[in-house]
């Protein structure tokens, strides 16, 4: 068992580098999250299962807005400052536990007007449980950053895994064992031991805590709140299509935008492992002063990127147009289309700038670009939907995202300093891209030998993967032959 293990280890670490337990545990953490209300709806009645669903709506609302940047500004100070690296810990987990308890309370408080404004009287009789998992999942959403920007990756992992894998197993026993509403209480635990956790790591010396420091506090702020302002704009920006789309065409269409980018929050499963792992490299006082070695850190996290979303975009393309009738019955067929164009936004995913960003502080700047990102993207949106419809939608956002991102890069180049092409390690970009584009050639000509549907889909896919890693290998092989002469020219010439 543990040589399996082992192995899993070394296979995710040489694909993904120091990110890899963090990728693993996003997959898990996905395939439970898919699982969840795919049991829980089977177990529950339509009341419960919608209180269910806003239950979580609004936790995660808290969640993700109350944190102020905190979090993310581990990323930033704790590589950067040495033995005081606790002192930014310490100020990130008594903020966020002093947030918690207040947002608690207010849920609390506030809980049966939620319910009234959300139609659910099934929600104001759990205002306990929804202030206990609201209020402790902020307090402990720390937990992992201040491992990763310590550098225990494996940890922080761990701790994904377990929370997530805790939370499913304890909702689902109690949904069977005890009824729905014990859901809720289930996962209010849930919360409550990862607070619990959290302060044993304290405790027990497990992460840095100092005593809190007025001066180090204010710069923490100073990074954390510009950072917070702009996740909100990011959010509002990324979600406007959805909203423009809902408001100008009916239910039945908007359900055809939505099912054709049903697939983007899985790049989320690399990209943030990624990207985090990157502003940690970025941030080490060594790799800061050394432009090599953050170029080296910033071209393995694009590589990495680019070998899983490269192929994944060229597959979805190759399959999509089957895959999504599948899973959504022939009424959404028309959705296929959409699906191809929403696509392309994974390409863009290649290039973590947010990160470079982050890692240079430059949270102002992010919180300045993305006011005016979401006002550009609610023009091209609004164009594209004038003129061209639902894929004026999709085609106007993808084009803001291009534009920003590119001026992100541009931004982002003087972290490295030197012209913008060192930032592109083209040879390994154009094998990778190579490879994923050969790998669709047999894929393609399984459509002679079967007919479309699940055992074509499931039989392409694994064509596909296989011939994708042969033809990195064969051009890698390739690369190093090329490479084998001009390196022994060299060695003779010096």
């Amino acid at each position: 068992m543990n040589l399996v293990i082992d192995q899993l280890r070394h296979f995710l670490t040489r694909v993904f580098g120091r990110s890899g337990p963090l990728v693993a545990s996003r997959v898990v953490s996905f395939v439970l999250g898919f699982a969840l209300p795919l049991l829980l709806v089977r177990m529950l009645e339509p009341a419960q299962y919608g209180a269910y669903k806003q239950f979580f709506l609004v936790s995660q609302t808290i969640l993700y807005t109350g944190q102020m940047g905190m979090t993310q500004s581990l990323f930033y100070f704790v590589p950067r400052g040495g033995p005081r690296r606790g002192v930014y810990v310490a100020h990130t987990f008594l903020v966020l536990s002093a947030l918690g308890g207040l947002l608690g309370a207010g849920l609390w408080l506030l809980a049966p007007s939620v319910a009234g404004w959300l139609g659910s009287p099934e929600l104001g009789g759990l205002r306990l449980p929804l202030a206990l998992y609201g209020g402790g999942m902020l307090a402990a959403a720390p937990l992992e950053g201040a491992l990763i920007s310590d550098g225990r990756v494996n940890g922080a992992a761990f701790a994904f895994t377990c929370s997530d894998a805790l939370r499913t197993l304890s909702m689902v026993l109690a949904a069977k064992l005890w009824g729905g509403h014990w859901i809720f209480w289930a996962a209010a635990a849930v919360a409550c031991l990862r607070v619990a956790a959290l302060w044993t790591l304290v405790a027990r010396r497990a992460v840095p805590f100092q005593r809190p420091q007025r001066a180090a506090l204010r710069a923490q702020l100073g990074f954390a709140l510009p950072f917070a302002g702009a996740t909100l704009l990011f959010i509002a920006q990324r979600y406007f299509s959805q909203y423009a789309v809902s408001v100008s065409f009916e239910p039945a269409i908007f359900a055809l935008f939505t099912i054709a980018s049903f697939h983007l929050p899985v790049v989320d499963i690399v990209f943030t492992p990624i990207s985090e792992v990157l502003m940690v490299e970025l941030g080490k006082a060594g790799v800061r002063a050394d432009r090599a070695a953050s170029l080296r850190y910033w071209h393995e996290a694009m590589d990495r990127l680019a070998s899983i979303l490269f192929p994944s975009a060229v597959g979805a393309w190759l399959l999509g147009g089957i895959t999504l009738p599948l899973l959504f019955t022939q009424r959404y067929a028309g959705a296929v289309p959409l699906f191809r164009i929403a696509t392309l936004e994974i390409l863009l995913a290649v290039l973590p700038v947010d990160a470079l960003l982050r890692a240079a502080g430059e949270t102002r700047f992010l919180f300045g670009f993305n006011f005016v990102r979401l006002i550009a993207t609610v023009g091209c949106v609004l164009l594209g939907v004038h003129f061209f419809g639902l894929a004026g939608a999709l085609a106007g956002g993808l084009a803001s995202e291009s534009a920003a991102r590119a001026i992100m890069l541009l931004r982002g180049r003087h972290f490295f300093g030197g012209p913008l092409r060192d930032l592109f390690d083209w040879p390994t970009l154009l094998r990778i891209a190579g490879a994923a584009a050969l790998a669709a050639l047999p894929t393609l000509l399984l459509r002679l030998a079967l007919r479309p549907g699940l055992p074509f889909v499931a039989v392409s896919a694994g064509v596909y993967g296989a011939a994708y890693v042969g033809a990195r290998w064969l051009l890698a092989r390739a690369n190093r032959r090329r490479a084998g002469p001009v390196a022994a020219v060299a060695a003779t010439g010096s």
